[in-house]
């Protein structure tokens, strides 16, 4: 049974791996994220466990997913073309990947409920190309907003979510 749980610091070689899956899955379907600048690697996931929003999802012993998930206000997200749903604090999603053998087992959808757990507005952004994640965004009842520009300029489509209270 797959279960999100936060990552430490001897999950990170493990993450690593799954990110350079993502990055060469990325280049081999023309997608240019995380392309450059080796972004995302070892010392972005220390700093994200160390700002206490790493996540991993493990099937028993075996690291299967990632992602950033964390209350905070990103500065990426001041300026958009386009109109967020509102201007409430927000969770961020950001470096979701799943390890290739087990894409569309649904442990995206268990990083959502794990942001949402934290809150009711969520947001995450990613590359027009980026159909899959374009997909998991909009089936988990995410809305694109627009477009917002990340720190080497380049655009992302924006996303974001309002769940509705209990």
């Amino acid at each position: 049974m797959i279960k999100i749980r936060r990552a430490e610091e001897k999950d990170i070689p493990f993450i690593v791996e799954i990110i350079q899956e993502a990055k060469d899955y990325f280049a081999q379907n023309g997608i240019p994220q995380w392309q450059t600048r080796g972004y995302p690697d070892a010392s972005d996931v220390r700093e994200d466990i160390e700002n206490h929003g790493a996540y991993v999802a493990v099937d028993e012993d075996t690291i299967c997913g990632y992602c950033f998930i964390c209350a905070m206000k990103d500065p990426n997200y001041d300026y958009i073309e386009g109109e967020w749903l509102n201007d409430l604090p927000y969770v961020v999603m950001h470096r979701t990947c799943i390890r290739s053998g087990y894409k569309g087992k649904g442990i995206a959808g268990m990083f959502v409920e794990t942001a949402e757990q934290m809150g009711n507005n969520l947001r995450a952004d990613t590359h027009e190309k980026n159909r899959s994640m374009r997909k998991m965004l909009e089936n988990n009842g995410f809305i694109p907003c627009g477009t917002i520009y990340v720190e080497d300029g380049t655009p992302r489509v924006a996303y974001q979510k309002v769940k509705e209270r209990n």
